[in-house]
C-alpha cells in the first residue's frame, strides 16, 4: 500500500482549513470594526460636562479615604443592591 499518493490530498486539504481559518480572521475583523457606532447628543455632552467637578470632587474625596485607611464599605447596601439586580435580571 502506497501513502505517498495521498500526501497531495492531505496537503491540498491543509490548506483549504488554513485559508478558512485565515478568511474566518479577517471577516471578523471587519466585522467587529464596522459594527459598532456611537453617537452622543449635546444634551448628553452637556450634561456630561456640569457633573464632572462635583463628580472629580467625590472621586477624589474617596480616593482620599481609602489611601488613609477611613473608607468603610456598607456591606449591607451592596447586598440590597445585587439582590435588586438579579431579581430584574430574573424577571427580564
Amino acid at each position: 500500500m502506497k501513502i505517498n499518493k495521498y500526501t497531495s490530498v492531505v496537503s491540498s486539504v491543509n490548506q483549504a482549513k488554513q485559508v478558512k481559518k485565515e478568511t474566518t480572521k479577517e471577516t471578523a475583523k471587519t466585522q467587529s470594526k464596522e459594527a459598532v457606532q456611537v453617537s452622543i447628543s449635546a444634551e448628553a455632552k452637556a450634561l456630561l460636562e456640569a457633573n464632572k467637578p462635583a463628580f472629580s470632587e467625590r472621586v477624589n474625596g474617596i480616593k482620599q479615604a481609602i489611601q488613609n485607611g477611613e473608607y468603610e464599605v456598607d456591606a449591607s447596601k451592596i447586598t440590597e443592591g445585587l439582590v435588586k439586580t438579579l431579581q430584574e435580571q430574573k424577571e427580564q
